[in-house]
């Protein structure tokens, strides 16, 4: 058997994002036309209130992306996977520090960088935070995929960069998610 060296750690099972979370989650911030924005708006005002530090990150990296679409495609998805994490998991969740995200960040380069030069041939991290949060991942990859498609002009290569951030952001509030209790 060929065990395959990786620098990420497996996500427990209690911190798993359901397929009906994210069902959920997305009827909300898509509930009326017009109200995306503000529902957006909305959603980043709790993140900077509950996780100051990822709203900042998550900022900084969103000013970088060119073109309205692919910040306002960036912006979705922060927010989503902020609400989806959230919904699931509320008060368990622990709010996330500043070098959290770096440590997380330097854990991803990491091991793709093992990943590239495993005797396995190529794997890829994203595969293995996918089968952490296979519904979560599986989303934000079907947004990004739909959102080309409909416009296939726009500068999207400036969103592979951001989509590591995102990648870093499950990763993050993943490890920020408490244990079950006894009580649970």
């Amino acid at each position: 058997m060929f065990v395959e060296r990786v620098a990420l750690d497996p996500t427990p099972a209690s911190a798993r994002i359901a397929p009906t979370v994210l069902t959920s989650v997305l009827s909300l911030m898509l509930e009326g036309p017009g109200e995306l924005a503000r529902t957006l708006d909305a959603g980043f005002r709790d993140m900077e209130s509950r996780q100051p530090n990822l709203a900042r990150f998550i900022a900084s990296e969103v000013t970088q992306l060119p073109g309205p679409r692919v910040q306002a495609l960036g912006y979705f998805l922060a927010v989503l996977v902020f609400r989806a994490f959230e919904e699931a998991f509320g008060a368990r969740l622990g709010c996330v520090a500043t070098h959290d995200m770096t440590h997380m960040l330097d854990r991803l380069i990491a091991d793709g960088e093992l990943r590239s030069g495993g005797a396995a041939g190529s794997s890829y991290s994203e595969d293995a935070i996918a089968i952490g949060q296979p519904a979560l991942v599986g989303l934000l990859r079907s947004e990004v995929d739909r959102a080309v498609a409909e416009d296939p002009d726009a500068p999207w290569e400036a969103l592979d960069g951001f989509y590591e951030s995102l990648l870093v952001m499950v990763l993050v509030l993943t490890q920020a998610v408490a244990p079950r209790s006894a009580r649970d």
